[in-house]
């Protein structure tokens, strides 16, 4: 059964990540942020919970806007 990873020593679970490895993973968003459109960035606020679809911050991260179940 193959585990998804490439390369990478697994680890056990609730094992703390090494510094190293969460800058990695910090590198990795980052370029996958920096080829995201707009319009896929928008939709992931969304399905995050931070924004409307109606382009509203919603009432946890500081807007007035009623919280919408992600889609």
């Amino acid at each position: 059964m193959k585990n998804g990873t490439k390369n990478r020593k697994t680890r056990p679970n609730g094992a703390i990540p090494t510094r190293a490895e969460l800058l990695a993973a910090h590198e990795r968003a980052l370029k996958k942020m920096d080829q995201m459109t707009v319009e896929e960035g928008f939709a992931l606020l969304v399905r995050s919970g931070i924004y409307t679809r109606g382009g509203k911050l919603t009432r946890r991260y500081g807007g007035r806007a009623k919280d919408q179940p992600p889609v």
